[in-house]
This record gives C-alpha cells, structure tokens and sequence, in this order.
C-alpha cells in the first residue's frame, strides 16, 4: 500500500469510527435534549443503531447504554451495560432475539424483550463494524481485514473467512433466505447466493469509495453512501452502480428502507429521502449527527445519533421527543 492510499485509507476509518465512537461533526443544538434519569436519554448518549423485532424495540449507545420500548417509541426504559463497551450496532433476529455489537470484541444477546443480555467474545474480525441475522438465526459480524464471521450458537462459537485483500468491511444485510451483500473500503462488494457458504467478489463500486452506510431493497436494488455526500445506486445486484444527486452534499452515515424506499440520516441531524434518482432532503433534527434511522412502517421513523439525539418523527410532520421520566 503507498503512502498516498495508506493516508487516504486512515482518514476514512478515522471519520467512520469518531462518527461510531465519538460523534464528531457539527455542533450541537440540545435545547430539546434533557436528562431523563435512569429511564431517559442523557446529554452524553451517543446512539449508533436501532433494531426491531415486532415487538420491542432497541436502541444501543457508544458507552454501553441500551434502551427498549415495547409501544414503538413511546416509552423507553434504560440498561446500562459495561460502560467500556461501544457499541457499533444492533440486530433483531428471526426467532425475536437481539445481539449487539460491541467495538472491543465482544458480541451481547439478549432476549426478545431486550433484557438478559450476555456477553461473548469475538476475536476476529479486528475492528468489527457491523452485525446482522439472517433467516436462520446464525450472527454474522464482519469487519478490519476482510474477515467475516458467522455464529450458529449465539455467539458461543466462531467461524471466520477472509475475502479478498486487507480491507475494512463496513455492512453486512441478507436480503432472502440465501441471498446476502458485504460492502467494505476501497469500494468492495461482496454477495452470497447460497446463504453465506461462500462471497462472490462483484466488480468495485470505485478504488477510492468508502462506505458509511448500506441498505439493500431486494437481490437487485441497493443504495450505499459513502465519503463527501456521495450515495450510489445498483438495480443489477450489484453488478454496476450509478451515482445519484444528494442536493444537500452532505455526508449520510445510516440507512434504511421505509415502506421500500429508501433513507437516510447524517450530520448536523440532517434526514434524507429518495426521490427518483435524487436524495431529498426532508427533515433536519436537534442532534450533532444522526446514525440510526428505524422506520415502524406508518409512517413514523426513529432516529437517533449524538448528544443524546433520539426522536420518533414523520419526516415534513409532527415530531415527538422519546425520553421518558
């Protein structure tokens, strides 16, 4: 690796993970951010990641803070785990069941109700970043070096596989059954057809891209944003992407499909939406920056990032604060 991409490849992680684990960006607007006691949300939550699995749901924090609801956002009750995790995200599986992931190697399973939660240890990938379930409830992790892991015991064992060359790989979504896509740094791409056994390399989505977000509609449609405000569009499976016009170009850090179109969350609390070929700006919240982006499906979405920003919003409607004494 030269010097030039080695600089290029730090400052890229760098800006990934102060986003993760610190919160860097824009300055912050907390008037309508207060301390909630233990129930409440607190000036110094950074929130990273939302999951939902019907019934509950769970939002998780850079300093091991949990919090649930169990009426879509109403009302939130507050766990604080280890104060030395981070935690960088947080995924529902298909038996109800959560497991977060924690920055310094470790994978948390709690029940369906977003209690009970228990901490594994997981080795590699170093720097992992992102987390999911699949169909199947089998975790995978995937992150530093090109390594993806999976686990079909809830996180009591490990299974490992390096794809490509050294690289970070920063999202990990199944789509189907069987079908599943990995992006990571230096534009990667990596999908599976046979439920994870093997990940077929795709054709870069460009040498110099990095990827903050993804989120995959279906086997063919997917959107990934990335440094500078740029988000690229694939509807062949990732075969090619297109580049389409963010009018805000501003950097969007999280993801999500909302009754199957997409949007997304970012710096300075700033909420997008895709509108043909272009990212519309819609809505902009009290927060330094915003990570998690949680449609309920009724037009409602939850979103939460740095400063303790966390809101339950109809983006162009009504706002309501979620933090409960």
């Amino acid at each position: 690796m030269n010097g030039s991409m080695g600089s290029w490849r730090a400052r890229s992680l760098g800006a990934l993970l102060c986003v993760m684990l610190c919160g860097c960006g824009a300055s912050a607007n907390t008037s309508n951010i207060f301390d909630g006691g233990p129930n409440g949300v607190k000036r110094s939550d950074a929130f990273q990641a939302a999951a939902d699995n019907g019934k509950t749901t769970v939002v998780v924090g850079a300093t091991g803070v949990v919090l649930t609801s169990t009426d879509r956002g109403n009302n939130w009750s507050r766990q604080q785990l280890d104060p030395l995790s981070s935690f960088v995200g947080v995924a529902a599986c298909a038996d109800g069941s959560f497991a977060a992931l924690d920055f310094f190697h470790r994978v948390w399973v709690a029940d369906p109700t977003g209690y009970n939660w228990e901490a594994r240890s997981i080795e590699e990938p170093v720097n992992p970043l992102a987390i999911t379930c699949d169909g199947e409830n089998r975790l995978w992790v995937v992150g530093g070096g090109s390594t993806i892991a999976s686990s079909s015991d809830r996180g009591a064992s490990w299974s490992t596989k390096i794809v490509g060359d050294d690289a970070m790989l920063a999202s990990v979504q199944f789509v189907g059954p069987r079908e599943g896509f990995i992006t990571g740094e230096f534009g990667a791409v990596y999908r599976t057809d046979d439920g994870g056994a093997t990940w077929k390399a795709l054709p870069k989505i460009g040498e110099d891209f990095y990827p903050y977000a993804a989120v995959f509609a279906d086997r063919d449609r997917g959107w990934v944003s990335g440094l500078a405000g740029v988000v690229m569009q694939t509807t062949d499976g990732g075969r090619s992407w297109s580049k389409r016009i963010n009018e805000a170009g501003a950097p969007i850090y999280g993801l999500a499909l909302d009754r199957g179109t997409p949007l997304g969350v970012g710096i300075n609390g700033l909420v997008f939406r895709a509108s043909g070929d272009q990212w519309t700006l819609v809505d902009a919240r009290n927060a330094t920056y915003l990570r998690a982006a949680l449609p309920f499906g009724d037009g409602r979405i939850l979103v939460a990032g740095g400063a303790g920003g966390m809101e339950v919003t109809m983006p162009d409607g009504d706002r309501t604060v979620t933090a409960n004494n």
